[in-house]
């Protein structure tokens, strides 16, 4: 759980998703967790081990073939969250399967908004 101020919650503040004892701050849920980086590489986005999360999203950047890379980050990241949300409140266990469809799903309703000759590079 995500640490509050002036609020302490008896069961920790443990990431949810690795059980890796890491506590669970924004940079770990979505760019160090064990659960969340296999959601990246299948997405291609390949990290470096980097505190600056400025530095690291500028060299996935780089090696990113599709120009809409904030798009695609900022997607996964939502689905990322709504995956955590999904097993704290619902019990719904983590499933990069379905992480994918959703990720697929969310993209294919934003293609109306790109041009039409970029969006073969969207495969």
């Amino acid at each position: 759980m995500l640490r509050r101020r002036n609020k302490f919650l008896e069961e920790g503040y443990n990431c949810v998703l690795c059980h890796d004892n890491w506590e669970e701050t924004i940079k770990h849920l979505l760019f160090s967790c064990t659960c969340t980086t296999s959601r990246w590489f299948a997405l291609g986005i390949v990290q470096r081990d980097d505190d600056n999360i400025h530095e690291k999203l500028s060299a996935a950047k780089q090696n990113f073939p599709c120009p809409f890379f904030m798009e695609v980050v900022m997607i996964g990241a939502w689905y990322i969250w709504n995956e955590r949300n999904a097993l704290i409140f619902n019990g719904k266990a983590p499933s990069l399967l379905a992480w994918k469809a959703s990720f697929k799903k969310e993209v294919g309703d934003h293609l109306c908004r790109i041009k039409p000759s970029l969006r073969e590079s969207i495969s």
